[in-house]
């Protein structure tokens, strides 16, 4: 085929897709286009009873943007809706928020995913977490203000999956998640330890507390790192505002710590940087030390975050799946032990939920209306998704080399 025909087959190809474009741009040709989809794709009809068009540009937006335009369209009040009983039924049973193929109705996955390859082609030849966008997380989100965050978390000022056994309150079920990575460390008094992430600090407090441990809380966010200072910190408990990759790369670090653990940290890591993460943890480690990683983890890899949760909420944070994560664990650790409970995390988030919507009723000028409303689909949407198991919580219990241990006790 000649230069000129691969020419002429690329205009008429470019101007294909300029025309479905514009046609799309018809509010009422994206919701015709909306509701064939949702019949092929097997999603159910009763979809459509779940939220109210009030702006019809929304159907434009649903159809270009997927699950961001719905969050806009909620956020900007084109749409109305129950968020909670429209991604329920959404995502229930359907192939939505999943790779997998097993579905009866595999083409709304085909849909999805090429209506996103130009970001998934991007996040695979591209390093979202580099030194110098890996702050975009924390200045977006982690230092926009202490106030909802205190009142959204409660005491335990734990912005993570708490656990829920044999807990009645999000208090105690966070104290238990906790108690459990204090135990899984298997902590002596004395020991050197490093908390990677850190949050606001309180996990680093219950071990210098409970474990009887120095820990130094390690974290890239400047008003945790403040908000931790002026809180907490005492003789043996200190927090540095830090990359990591500093940390490690300090000499005088390596081989000091007896145990670290890292809590909701390994999500902001990128699959690009899990070789680097691990080795950096294994460099700071003693030989016969040990390591706890919790992290949110995904059943399908997909190398780029929701759309958007990657605007509002979490630049740049890409969920790992375990073909991520495995081989960087290879390469550094013996993975002692694995423990999933992410449905804890609906419950969770569910209790967020209810304290952020008491925060704003009590502070109604606080946060605008389209942030609360940005805010309260965020907190419902990743709910669902633990409750359907699309999102799942991890923990693991790494070592870095042979050494005379008798076990690694189970903890649960």
């Amino acid at each position: 085929m000649g230069l000129l025909s691969c020419c002429s087959i690329l205009v008429v190809f470019v101007a294909l897709l300029e025309g479905v474009f514009q046609l799309v741009q018809n509010p009422a040709n994206a919701k015709a286009a909306i509701e064939k989809i949702v019949e092929l794709g097997g999603v159910p009809k009763e979809i459509f009873n779940e939220l109210e068009v009030v702006d019809e540009t929304a159907w434009v937006d649903i159809l270009t943007k997927l699950n961001l335009g719905i969050a806009e369209g909620y956020m900007h009040g084109k749409i109305k809706m129950d968020p909670k009983r429209f991604l329920r039924t959404l995502l229930n049973g359907t192939v939505l928020g999943s790779r997998r193929k097993d579905s009866q109705s595999p083409i709304l996955g085909y849909i999805v995913q090429l209506i996103q390859l130009p970001q998934a082609i991007q996040a695979y030849i591209t390093n979202q977490q580099t030194r110098e966008r890996s702050s975009r997380v924390t200045k977006l989100h982690y230092d926009a203000g202490n106030d909802l965050y205190e009142a959204m978390l409660g005491p335990s000022m734990s912005y993570t999956c708490a656990y829920w056994k044999d807990a009645d309150n999000l208090d105690q079920a966070q104290t238990n998640k906790f108690n459990l990575i204090m135990r899984k460390l298997e902590l002596s008094p004395g020991m050197k330890v490093a908390d990677f992430g850190m949050g606001w600090g309180t996990a680093a407090a219950y071990m210098h507390e409970h474990g009887k441990v120095d820990v130094t809380g390690v974290s890239l966010s400047e008003q945790q790192v403040k908000w931790a200072s002026e809180h907490l910190t005492k003789p043996g408990l200190r927090f540095i505002w830090q990359d990591y990759r500093d940390h490690c790369e300090d000499p005088k670090q390596a081989g000091t710590y007896d145990r670290i653990y890292s809590i909701g940290m390994l999500e902001h890591i990128g699959f690009h940087n899990f070789d680097n993460f691990f080795k950096c943890i294994k460099i700071l480690l003693k030989p016969e030390g040990l390591a706890v990683v919790h992290s949110i983890g995904e059943p399908d890899f997909v190398p780029m975050s929701d759309d958007f949760l990657d605007k509002y909420i979490f630049p740049g944070a890409v969920i790992p799946a375990m073909s991520t994560v495995m081989p960087a664990i290879e390469n550094h650790f013996i993975l002692e032990d694995w423990q999933n409970f992410g449905h804890d995390y609906s419950k969770t988030l569910a209790a967020w939920n209810v304290n952020a919507k008491k925060f704003f009723e009590d502070n109604p000028k606080a946060y605008t209306p389209e942030f609360q409303r940005m805010w309260e689909y965020y907190l419902v949407m990743c709910e669902v998704l633990f409750e359907l198991r699309i999102n799942q919580l991890w923990h693991f219990v790494l070592s870095p080399r042979p050494t005379l241990r008798e076990r690694i006790t189970r903890q649960v």
